[in-house]
């Protein structure tokens, strides 16, 4: 498909579909998070060996099992470990434990991208930063969620069989039908309509808060620190750009327990999707 450019900006547009544009921008920071993922991966993993190639030199010394506080598989190792730890407590270990790559992954690749705002706008097309927070474009939000709904559905097949997750979409009709009288035959066939369409609506509600609730919260605090950073560049009055500094400092560390909290909030809820249709096939 051809694609043409607005000018020197970072949006592109189809020819045959100009209402559809194409945020380079977004792509471009989407890539340096993935890349920056890959570097701390390989250097996890080169710690991790490290580890294991002193233990078999000095297999007593079991303090070199304890990696330094501040080391990257220290951080790692805590992370993964604490949100397993909150996996198991909604899943179950066994669940949590199978399922464990696909819901740290959403964590880490969202965390990265919501930390990506606070590198200065050092690449800029036409006054556009070409490095931002991928989460502050709904685009990625929006395409993170399917991901995270289309696999908790595929999930929710391979762990309860495709007849009971069918049964989730009309529930509670086989709980009505399970006492099969002529009262419940025809409450079940005059509610089966409204509870399909009430579960079908469920699974767009679940996309939607998660997509949106994610890029509103980066979104807002990204361009809040970007117009309080224009804000103390252009003010004069030394008094009114000291507090304003001090304000988007303030911001900023704000944004930080943000893109913790927001990162958790995504991986947490699609753990709690997917535990809401193991707990009712566990319930039946």
């Amino acid at each position: 498909m051809l694609l043409a450019a607005e000018g020197s900006s970072p949006f592109l547009k189809y020819l045959m579909f100009p209402n559809f544009e194409i945020h380079l921008n977004t792509i471009v920071s989407t890539y340096i998070v993935m890349f920056v993922i890959f570097i701390f991966g390989i250097l996890y993993r080169n710690s991790v060996y490290s580890t294991l190639n002193k233990l078999k030199f000095y297999p007593l010394n079991t303090e070199i099992l304890v990696p330094k506080p501040l080391s990257v598989q220290n951080i790692f190792e805590l992370m993964i470990e604490s949100i397993n730890n909150i996996n198991e407590s909604i899943l179950g270990k066994r669940v949590a434990s199978r399922y464990m790559p696909l819901l740290v992954s959403f964590f880490i690749f969202i965390l990265f991208s919501n930390l990506l705002g606070y590198i200065p706008p050092i690449w800029k097309s036409s006054g556009y930063s070409m490095i931002i927070p991928p989460t502050s474009d709904l685009s990625t939000t929006l395409a993170l969620t399917l991901i995270s709904i289309i696999a908790y559905n595929v999930l929710a097949i391979k762990e309860t069989g495709l007849k009971n997750w069918l049964n989730h979409f009309i529930f509670p009709i086989p709980t009505i039908l399970a006492n099969k009288t002529s009262f419940t035959i025809i409450l079940a066939i005059v509610l089966f309509p409204l509870f399909l369409l009430l579960n079908i609506f469920d699974v767009f509600a679940r996309t939607l808060s998660l997509s949106v609730r994610l890029f509103a919260n980066i979104f807002s605090e990204h361009t809040m620190v970007e117009q309080l950073v224009h804000m103390v560049i252009k003010e004069n009055s030394i008094f009114l750009k000291g507090f304003l500094y001090i304000l988007t400092l303030f911001v900023m560390l704000i944004g930080l327990l943000a893109a913790f909290i927001q990162a958790t909030i995504f991986e947490i809820l699609s753990a709690v999707y997917l535990g809401l249709y193991l707990h009712e096939h566990e319930e039946h």
